[in-house]
């Protein structure tokens, strides 16, 4: 679907060109007055009828996450449509239309008079790009049409790869229809899937899979914490034998207890381990598969040199989807991710120290008034807490022969946390809390950087704005970072702020962003 807005008059919506070739489905056309292309223009001499009523207002807001991590609320815009000729009925009635992509346009009427009001197709700016969640009739003369931005996709089972249920590789009968395990990463004592004694070149030994495919290695195996000997020929007792290749290993004999393992995940076609890479190779490897062509690439190189540090993730046989993944591993640092105007998948870092993207100076500004922070930072947490080396089978059945070091932690739900805390908050705040992150790195140092950083952004004294302006417009997104003054409110001078939220009314042209102040760099 693309829609159309002509400021001053109403914008319109279509279904992509690509899905329609391929798929044979009719692409609906919609603006809020009746728009031609020209027969130069690509689609040539095709219409848009005037459906749209009243303005086109998107919005995206991750004010609420913001401590927290984890994915940007949808549901951007709702838009009402004329439908007193029941064109929209059959959408309506068998949801053709939901999970399709939709174009939202803005053409400013030059020329109001004129069939196209003085614009050509290609010079029709995208306001945005997102996918269509529902259409429903608000009543008999009016439709709804709720679009999403692309993270709805994530809306999918994260493992498409499942047993068999066939012996060998498949897993035995009972493994049949259930998901591959999936290690991403760093992972420190998961639970290996069993899959019975197979041959793999070795005789017929127990054989357990920690990922669908390959692996850079299992670094540990234990069978009720007692460290197995890797070998690399045919293992005995006390021995294992690695095939990272199958993401799998092989025990000497048939284990009294329960088996688990240190693994560093995935390697098709590298490697990966930052937070950033990891997730990239989540939500293109698995659930829904994005190519590289629908990721910003620029947002996720960002976000890989804000958020250093080997982490990891694992997932055994149980059911999750790649939104529930996704939201674990961004919210282990308080990261973000979004869809973008453009249609492509974002990550961010609200505590980005990237170069500022924009600058709002007071004469550009419209209004501007003070928000409350969220209630997840009021009031300012006196110390960040970040786990580290979570364990992912906490064990209690452990051999006698465990030391007590390593069986303090085999027992624990993670090493950490690492904690940074701040007398200067201590100094001014009645009530003592922690802010506590679920981390999911390997090493304390990296844990205690990134709380560290948390820290110095809660010490400045984080305020929240909100703005309106007629500048940027169809731009900024969450996560940009920029520059704002503004002769009240402290703002005189000029602070550095990331985005958390932005709410555009299409015609109107007016944008209103939610800002953050970040510390100066």
């Amino acid at each position: 679907m693309d829609i159309l807005v002509a400021p001053g008059l109403a914008p319109p919506a279509t279904l992509p060109a690509e899905l329609v070739a391929a798929q044979g489905i009719t692409v609906c056309r919609a603006a809020s007055t009746a728009w031609a292309s020209l027969p130069t223009d690509d689609p040539a001499s095709t219409t848009w009828s005037a459906r749209l009523l009243g303005d086109v207002e998107l919005s995206q807001s991750a004010v609420d996450a913001l401590g927290i991590g984890g994915r940007v609320a949808l549901g951007l815009a709702d838009i009402e449509m004329w439908d007193g000729d029941g064109a929209f009925a059959d959408l309506v009635r068998y949801g053709t239309a939901d999970g399709r992509k939709v174009t939202i346009r803005v053409a400013p009427a030059t020329a109001p008079r004129a069939s196209n009001t003085g614009t050509p197709f290609a010079s029709a700016a995208i306001a945005f790009q997102g996918i269509v969640r529902a259409i429903d009739h608000a009543d008999l003369k009016r439709a709804r049409l709720a679009v999403v931005d692309v993270a709805e996709r994530l809306a999918t089972p994260l493992q498409s790869a499942r047993y068999a249920g066939i012996g060998g590789l498949e897993g035995p009968t009972a493994l049949a229809g259930r998901p591959k395990p999936v290690c991403l990463g760093r992972v420190f004592n998961a639970t290996p899937i069993a899959l019975g004694n197979v041959d793999l070149g070795y005789g017929s030994l127990p054989t357990y899979q920690s990922h669908w495919r390959a692996v850079a290695g299992h670094d540990a195996v234990r069978i009720r914490g007692v460290a197995q000997t890797a070998v690399t020929t045919t293992p005995s007792v006390g021995q294992f034998i690695d095939i990272p290749a199958s993401g799998a290993f092989q025990l000497g004999s048939s284990p009294d207890g329960t088996v688990t393992a240190d693994i560093r995940g995935d390697t098709v076609p590298v490697y990966v381990a930052t937070t950033a890479l990891v997730l990239k190779r989540l939500v293109q490897s698995l659930g829904p598969a994005f190519t590289d062509a629908e990721l910003h690439a620029d947002a996720w190189a960002f976000a890989d040199t804000d958020l250093p540090g080997e982490i990891g993730w694992y997932r055994g046989t149980d059911e999750i989807s790649t939104s529930d993944a996704a939201t674990q591993i961004v919210a282990s640092t308080g990261a973000v991710l979004a869809g973008g105007r453009a249609g492509l998948l974002r990550m961010f870092d609200p505590l980005a120290s990237a170069t500022e993207q924009f600058t709002l100076p007071s004469a550009w500004i419209i209004d501007c008034k003070p928000l409350a922070l969220p209630a997840g930072l009021r009031p300012l947490p006196v110390a960040v807490a970040v786990d580290w080396q979570r364990n992912w089978t906490p064990t209690t059945d452990l051999a006698g022969s465990v030391a007590n070091t390593l069986r303090a932690q085999l027992q624990g739900a993670t090493s950490g946390p690492a904690r940074a805390i701040s007398t200067v908050i201590t100094n001014r705040v009645a009530q003592q809390r922690d802010l506590a992150f679920a981390g999911l790195y390997w090493a304390q140092a990296d844990a205690l950087a990134r709380a560290a950083k948390w820290q110095a952004f809660l010490e400045a004294g984080p305020r929240i704005f909100e703005i309106t302006t007629d500048r940027y417009l169809g731009q900024i997104e969450c996560g940009d970072i920029g520059r704002v003054a503004y002769p009240a409110f402290g703002l005189d001078a000029g602070v550095r702020c990331v985005v958390v939220g932005w709410r555009e009314a299409l015609g109107a042209r007016r944008l209103t962003l939610i800002l953050v102040t970040l510390p100066e760099v």
